[in-house]
């Protein structure tokens, strides 16, 4: 009973369950928030662990993702998907918590990563805000509206840090197939 079948992307529960779970979250239904919990913490947990590490900071943001869910479900915008308003609302408070806690923005993989995943250290060497939309735009699958609406950007700009991240992915790529071939 997913939306997502798609080989590569993400799965997580269809949008009529996931939007009938909110209506009764709406009524103070725990039991509704913990199967949208159940539902969507696997996508969510590997969305945010594209940008703020794997460690248990990423649960603390969904987490606070959920409680955040709980506190609001009154104002859901029923325009919107349901996966999109979770995306949004994680997105915002991952930022927040990267800002507050790390140096720079930014995590890095270990250097075991570049020997044995060129992708993943590829991505890693992205500015956050690129990788965020290649990993929404790909492994999520959403589209530029959708994801410009999770980043709170314009569509424009999505288009841009994409075609941005896919020319430094294309560079770093080369660079590093280099480096392993020596």
């Amino acid at each position: 009973m997913h939306e997502r079948h798609i080989k590569g992307l993400i799965d997580w529960p269809n949008e009529l369950e996931a939007r009938k779970m909110v209506v009764a979250i709406t009524c103070g239904d725990r039991s509704a928030l913990t199967n949208l919990y159940m539902g969507y913490y696997g996508c969510l947990a590997h969305f945010l662990s594209q940008f703020m590490g794997s460690d248990n900071r990423v649960e603390d943001v969904i987490n606070d993702t959920f409680m955040t869910v709980w506190e609001t479900a009154r104002g859901f915008p029923f325009e919107s998907k349901v996966s999109v308003w979770f995306f949004r609302i994680a997105h915002r408070l991952a930022l927040r918590f990267v800002r507050c806690h790390t140096p720079r923005g930014l995590t890095h993989c270990d250097g075991e990563t570049k020997t044995q995943r060129p992708l993943l250290s590829a991505l890693q060497r992205l500015p956050t805000e690129q990788r965020v939309v290649l990993t929404l735009c790909y492994r999520m699958g959403y589209s530029v509206r959708e994801i410009a609406l999770i980043t709170d950007s314009q569509d424009e700009t999505v288009k841009l840090r994409m075609s941005q991240a896919r020319g430094q992915l294309r560079r770093c790529l080369t660079t590093l197939d280099k480096e392993l071939s020596i």
